[in-house]
C-alpha cells in the first residue's frame, strides 16, 4: 500500500501530465516575470552605476527611472556645482527615449552629453570602433544594441525626426545604448540649454557623503543621489513592482490550487471503488487522506521540479531573442516558486481527500 500513490501517478499518465504541467507553468510564471522585472531594474542601475561618477543631481521631485524623469535643469548650473567643496567635475546628461528602432518597436534610452565633460567625470565613452562625438548629428551606439539590430558605423538612423549617422560603437555596460551631442538632444525635444542632470564627480580630498551634504545645504530641495545606493533608489520608487510581484505569486497559488483540486476530485470519482475496498480492508480515513495528500505532493515536487527546468530554458529563449532584455533568476524566488507550488496544490488536494474518507464502504463497493 506504501507504493499506492507512485502507482496511480504512472497509472493515470495524461491526468499526471496535465497536473505537472500546470504547476510548472505557474512556477515557470513567477520565476521568469519576477527575473525580469528585477533583472531589467538591476542592469540599468548597474549601467549607471558604471558611468564611474560619484553622485547624481537632479531637479527638485526627480524620478531615479531617468528613462521617464522630466524634470530638467539648467545647463549653467554646472559652473555653481564646481564651486561646492568637494566636486572635481559636473557633466550635463539630457535624457531621451526611442519606442521603436529600424522599424523595430522597443523601448530605448538615450544621453545627450558633451562628450568632454561626461569623460571627465567617469569611465567615459569607450569607443571600440569608430570615433566620438564630434559633429552635429553625430549617434553612438553600445555593442549589445548594435549586435542586436545589425547597425554598424556609418548607418543613417532617423531619430526624433532627424537623420542621425552612427559613428562610433562603444562598449556596453556603462550609461546607456545610444549616445548623441547634447546639443542635438536639446534641439530634438525643445529644451534649449536644459539637461535632465548633472553626473558629479567628487575629487580625492572629499569623500561622496561630505560633498553630498555639501550640495543638500547648497541647493535645497535637489534631487541628490550617490551612485552606490542608485539600485535601491530605483527598487523604491518602482510603482506597483511588488504589487506585480504579490499578484503574480498568488496567480501562480490559485493556478495549482484549481489544476489539483479538479485533477484529484476528478481521481475521487474515478476510484470510488478501489476506495471502497480499502476501507472494506480496514483502511483507515486518515490513510485515505494521506493516500490522496502524498499523490497531490508527488505531482506538485514534479511539477516545481519541471517549472525549474522551463524557466532556465524560457531565460535562454528570452536572450536569444531579446538580447537587450535581462532575466535574472534569483535563488530565493525558486524557493519562493516551490513553496506556492506545493502549497497551492496541496490546498487543492485537501477537499478531494476529505470527501475520499468519507465515503461509505458499501456505497463505494456498489458505486458504477
Amino acid at each position: 500500500m506504501a507504493n499506492l500513490p507512485l502507482a496511480n501517478i504512472f497509472n493515470r499518465k495524461t491526468r499526471t501530465t496535465v497536473g505537472i504541467l500546470a504547476v510548472a507553468l505557474g512556477v515557470a510564471l513567477v520565476l521568469v516575470l519576477v527575473g525580469l522585472a528585477h533583472g531589467s531594474l538591476d542592469e540599468t542601475a548597474d549601467r549607471i552605476k558604471n558611468v564611474g561618477a560619484d553622485i547624481i543631481f537632479q531637479a527638485p521631485g526627480s524620478s531615479p527611472f531617468l528613462a521617464i524623469n522630466s524634470g530638467v535643469v539648467d545647463v549653467r548650473l554646472g559652473a555653481r556645482l564646481l564651486d561646492v567643496p568637494g566636486v572635481a567635475a559636473a557633466a550635463p546628461v539630457l535624457t531621451g527615449r526611442l519606442t521603436s528602432l529600424k522599424g523595430k518597436q522597443k523601448l530605448v534610452m538615450i544621453f545627450g552629453v558633451d562628450e568632454m565633460t561626461y569623460n571627465q567625470v567617469g569611465n567615459g565613452i569607450e569607443i571600440v570602433e569608430g570615433r566620438g562625438l564630434e559633429e552635429p548629428a553625430d549617434l553612438i551606439v553600445d555593442t549589445v544594441l548594435a549586435a542586436a539590430d545589425g547597425i554598424k558605423v556609418g548607418d543613417v538612423l532617423p531619430i526624433m525626426n532627424r537623420d542621425f549617422t552612427v559613428v562610433g560603437i562603444c562598449k556596453a555596460g556603462a550609461g546607456v545604448r545610444i549616445f548623441m551631442g547634447i546639443t542635438d538632444m536639446q534641439t530634438a525635444t525643445a529644451q534649449p540649454g536644459k539637461a535632465s542632470l548633472f553626473f558629479l564627480k567628487v575629487g580625492d580630498d572629499s569623500t561622496v557623503a561630505e560633498a553630498a551634504a555639501a550640495l543638500e545645504a547648497r541647493f535645497e530641495g535637489y534631487q541628490i543621489t550617490a551612485l552606490e545606493g542608485f539600485s535601491e533608489a530605483m527598487k523604491e520608487n518602482a510603482l506597483g513592482l511588488t504589487e506585480f510581484i504579490s499578484a503574480l505569486s498568488l496567480f501562480a497559488a490559485v493556478i495549482s490550487y484549481l489544476v489539483i483540486l479538479l485533477a484529484m476530485y476528478t481521481t475521487i470519482i474515478e476510484r470510488t471503488r478501489e476506495i471502497g475496498i480499502l476501507k472494506a480492508l480496514g483502511a483507515s480515513k486518515m490513510f485515505i487522506i494521506r493516500l490522496v495528500m502524498v499523490e497531490s505532493f508527488l505531482i506538485c515536487v514534479m511539477g516545481v521540479v519541471a517549472g525549474f527546468v522551463i524557466s532556465v530554458l524560457g531565460r535562454s529563449a528570452i536572450l536569444t531573442f531579446f538580447p537587450t532584455l535581462t532575466v535574472d533568476l534569483i535563488p530565493r524566488w525558486f524557493m519562493m516558486s516551490a513553496i506556492l507550488g506545493i502549497s497551492g496544490g496541496l490546498l487543492g488536494a485537501l477537499y478531494p481527500a476529505y470527501r475520499a474518507a468519507k465515503l461509505d464502504p458499501v456505497e463505494a463497493l456498489n458505486f458504477e
